[in-house]
């Protein structure tokens, strides 16, 4: 008798659409405000003199902010440096790989995720099932990276720069939290 197959949808934080679609301009204000931090061109960065990496700054702010929203999320990450620079460099690599399409239906220019990027978030979304993360972490991590990058951009991130990036975001959850939940099935535990 084979498990019946749970669907991911309810997993999904309330601010993911479960088909998102990144516009051509929606991906270009996300490439600019990641040019920002990656550049060093943001107020909190420039203030410091600690860290020379602008990236590496940007991800311990993100995980600041993370252990801020939710201190019981500390215990699961052990090695933060190391997963600061992983975490930063698959921001970087998706960004990197968002093709632009034409939307049949819609007659309009799309961003999607490139096929390339597509296993590494599977692998990413099944390791991280392994590290005991839950479905319900990818809302509270989506809205860390949303504030994170409002408390490094100031006013450059206005609202259609945040609506751009909240879509992002629902792009790689409609990838990973469907591998994580049916990985957590897989190996039953909770999801």
């Amino acid at each position: 008798m084979s498990k019946q197959i749970i669907d991911p949808i309810p997993y999904y934080p309330s601010y993911v659409k479960p088909n998102p679609k990144l516009t051509l301009e929606q991906y270009q204000l996300i490439q600019t405000s990641w040019n920002l931090i990656k550049e060093g061109r943001c107020q909190p960065f420039k203030v410091q003199e600690v860290i020379s990496n602008p990236v590496g700054f940007w991800g311990l702010l993100l995980y600041e902010t993370l252990f801020e929203m939710d201190p019981k999320l500390k215990p699961l990450f052990q090695n933060k440096l190391r997963q600061v620079e992983m975490l930063t460099e698959i921001v970087d690599s998706a960004l990197g790989l968002l093709p632009s399409m034409l939307d049949q239906t819609l007659g309009q220019e799309q961003t999607g995720l490139d096929p390339e990027m597509i296993p590494m978030l599977l692998d990413l979304a099944e390791r991280h099932v392994s590290y005991q993360v839950k479905a319900e972490h990818y809302g509270t991590v989506g809205m860390a990276v949303i504030t994170a990058l409002k408390r490094s951009l100031g006013n450059s991130f206005d609202e259609p720069t945040k609506a751009a990036w909240v879509e992002f975001w629902s792009l790689i959850c409609s990838v990973m939290i469907p591998a994580h939940v049916k990985k957590a099935q897989e190996m039953g535990v909770e999801i």
